[in-house]
C-alpha cells in the first residue's frame, strides 16, 4: 500500500484546489497531481504537462473520480512503477480438492470506470458464499479443475483470491463493474 504524502495544495479558487502528492512505497516514489472541483470531482495526472495541457485545451484526464474514498483507494494501490495506460482488473482464484491440491487461474477483465482493487474486492465479497466460495459455471469463468471428476474428493466451488491491477490483455471482454453487477451470490450450505 502507497503512503500518501502531500507536497502542496494550491488554490485556484476556495473550493478548486491543486494538489501535488507522492505516492511512496518503500524505495520508490512517484508524484500525481490531483485536481479537486469542489470537493465532488476529482482528476488524476500523472505529469505536470498533462495537467497544464488539461487547463489550456481542456485535455480531459483519463483517471476521474466522484467521491474522495475512492480516490484515496486508487492512489493508495496504484503500481508506482507502472508506465501504462491501461488499468485492466485481474480476478485471481483457485480450486482446492478434498485432498487439498490445489490449482491456480485468473480472468482480466476491462475496467473502464477504474476501480481500485479493492472495492471490486468489497463489492465481490457481497456475492461469495460463505465471503470466499463461488461457482465459476454460474459466473461464466472458467472451471480450474484440470484433472478427471473425483467424486470423492472435488466439488464445484472455487476460492476468491484478490484482484489486483495489469497491464496484460483482457481475458473476459466483459468490464469489471458489469461483470460485478450481473453475478449472483451462490447457494449455501
Amino acid at each position: 500500500m502507497n503512503k500518501l504524502i502531500t507536497i502542496s495544495t494550491e488554490y485556484l479558487r476556495p473550493s478548486r484546489t491543486i494538489e501535488i502528492i507522492n505516492l511512496v512505497r518503500y524505495e520508490e516514489s512517484r508524484l500525481v497531481y490531483v485536481y479537486n472541483y469542489e470537493g465532488t470531482h476529482y482528476r488524476v495526472f500523472f505529469d505536470l504537462k498533462s495537467l497544464i495541457q488539461f487547463f489550456e485545451s481542456a485535455a480531459e484526464s483519463k483517471i476521474s473520480f466522484d467521491s474522495e474514498e475512492d480516490l484515496d483507494g486508487f492512489l493508495e494501490a496504484f503500481p508506482i512503477h507502472y508506465s501504462g495506460t491501461v488499468f485492466n482488473l485481474k480476478l485471481n482464484y483457485r480450486y482446492r480438492d478434498g485432498a487439498n491440491y490445489k490449482q491456480f487461474g485468473s480472468v482480466i477483465f476491462k475496467n473502464e470506470a477504474l476501480i481500485t482493487p479493492q472495492k471490486a474486492s468489497r463489492l465481490i465479497k457481497e456475492k461469495l458464499i460463505s465471503t470466499e466460495f463461488f461457482v465459476p459455471q454460474d459466473w461464466n469463468l472458467p472451471r480450474l479443475q484440470k484433472y478427471p471428476y473425483e467424486p470423492e474428493i472435488d466439488h464445484e466451488w472455487h476460492e476468491f483470491e484478490s484482484f489486483e491491477w495489469t497491464d496484460e490483455d483482457v481475458t473476459d471482454n466483459r468490464d469489471i463493474l458489469s461483470f460485478l453487477n450481473e453475478i449472483q451470490k451462490g447457494y449455501e450450505l
